[in-house]
């Protein structure tokens, strides 16, 4: 049986009704600001006597939100498989790190973005490896009022949801079928830090024995034959020293062993990435959508996995880059007019142009995917502009010429000759009217465009500066 869009709006209503039992008190003092959330999450942890009474009010948040999946993951995932359209699964933080301008950039390429549910995942297993209650509690609040903030959005009524939440973890993957994916992630770290190291490594647990002798960031980044092989945040010796420093000393999550090195730190992050690789990927599969991320450092992994992505997912990625920070200044509502208006497939076609899947597979960087969506941008802003003008140019002779002339033809049938032209007042006045008709209609043509969402596109684009 076909799983309805009220259905899911059901269970969505009920999972922003958690969150309105277990944040409701402090969710006014959220602010308008597009990274309110950071700020709210950060001012809460602050405080000492409010932030405990806090962290023993969501105690039991873990049992709430298991309880509600439990209950409904089975008919989410139904209806997700049911959609006939193009869905993305974000992977990458536990939530991007400003939701509201990750979903402008990706909902006007794709019809449902599908994101892991933050309450679960953090409460369900961060919980137990986070040593710093205060920032535990940060990290919840943040990432639930992220969420909360596109509550409307996420309602909306559409024939495809632009949102979907979902558990989103390895946990949830059967013992057999997770042992496998870890097995291939642990030959996949092998292979891939071998040929970094250019060495001859048989395991994953080989290759941690083999990093954790390295004791210095320097040390570690002197073995690297293949840098070309690293992310770019990782080319410099400055930059991975950074990287490593903030991975490593944190204080705030539990050590798998007593004693670690930046080398074995180093191993348990590329594991960790190479484990994300796969459960990403069977869950993509699973859902029968496409992957998109927001940072480079999981994307290059998974793209280096992979061997490339196809079109789709290399669009809605490249949009997510610094070049186009100038949609953040779309509203949100442009959202709801672009899928009233029926033009998420009229964009869709504007931004393929010049993009094929073995051009997204070669270009591993996003650089030529992302010019080439920039480009394409222009074309259709440039085309908007062209048909304005045309439109303008209609209504503006219609002002200044057969309107001037045809009234004056009609006050000239009330001189007699000789002393004008007789013009018969029942034509002239047909005229007038049927002027002033198509002037009416032209600029309500006019309104409509500069009101649709690629005009409003425009507009956010020509201020970017």
């Amino acid at each position: 049986m076909a799983v309805s869009s009220k259905e899911i709006n059901n269970i969505l209503s009920e999972y922003f009704n958690i969150i309105d039992l277990y944040f409701g008190s402090i969710k006014h003092h959220l602010g308008k600001d597009e990274d309110s959330h950071i700020d709210l999450a950060t001012h809460m942890a602050r405080y000492p006597l409010v932030s405990d009474l806090i962290i023993d009010a969501i105690d039991d948040i873990d049992e709430q939100i298991n309880d509600f999946w439990q209950k409904n993951l089975k008919l989410v995932v139904e209806y997700v498989k049911q959609q006939d359209s193009l869905k993305c699964l974000y992977s990458g933080d536990i939530s991007p790190v400003i939701l509201e301008n990750f979903v402008k950039r990706s909902a006007f390429y794709i019809d449902t973005v599908i994101l892991a549910d933050p309450i679960y995942n953090l409460t369900l297993f961060q919980k137990q490896i986070i040593l710093d209650r205060k920032y535990y509690l940060q990290k919840l609040i943040r990432h639930v009022f992220n969420i909360w903030k596109l509550k409307d959005l996420a309602l909306l009524d559409s024939p495809h949801k632009v949102i979907l939440i979902l558990p989103i973890n390895l946990h949830l993957v059967n013992q057999e079928d997770r042992n496998g994916l870890i097995a291939t992630a642990d030959q996949n770290l092998a292979a891939y830090v071998g040929r970094v190291l250019d060495v001859k490594l048989e395991s994953g647990e080989a290759c941690l024995d083999y990093l954790e002798k390295e004791t210095t960031a320097d040390g570690l980044f002197k073995q690297f034959k293949h840098p070309e092989l690293l992310p770019r945040v990782f080319a410099s010796q400055e930059s991975f020293q950074e990287f490593l420093t903030d991975f490593s000393n944190t204080g705030k999550f539990a050590k798998f062993k007593e004693k670690e090195s930046v080398g074995w730190d180093f191993g348990i992050y590329l594991r960790s990435q190479f484990i994300r690789v796969q459960e990403h990927k069977y869950f993509c599969e699973k859902l029968v959508a496409e992957p998109i991320y927001d940072y480079e450092l999981p994307w290059f992994f998974f793209n280096y996995e992979m061997g490339g992505v196809d079109m789709d997912a290399a669009i809605a990625t490249a949009l997510q880059s610094e070049k186009f920070n100038w949609i953040s200044k779309v509203p949100l509502s442009a959202i709801t007019v672009m899928r009233a208006e029926n033009k998420l497939e009229y964009m869709r076609s504007v931004l393929r142009q010049g993009v094929t899947d073995l051009k997204a597979k070669k270009d591993k960087d996003l650089i030529v995917v992302g010019e080439q969506v920039e480009a394409n941008l222009k074309d259709a802003f440039a085309k908007q502009d062209s048909e304005i003008g045309v439109l303008q140019a209609q209504v503006n002779k219609i002002v200044r010429k057969d309107i001037p002339i045809t009234s004056a033809g009609f006050f000239a049938g009330f001189i007699p000759p000789p002393y004008g032209t007789v013009v018969s007042l029942l034509f002239a006045g047909r005229d007038i009217k049927k002027s002033l008709s198509e002037k009416a209609a032209l600029e309500k043509t006019i309104n409509q465009k500069n009101k649709n969402f690629i005009n409003l596109l425009l507009r956010s684009y020509e201020r970017k500066d």
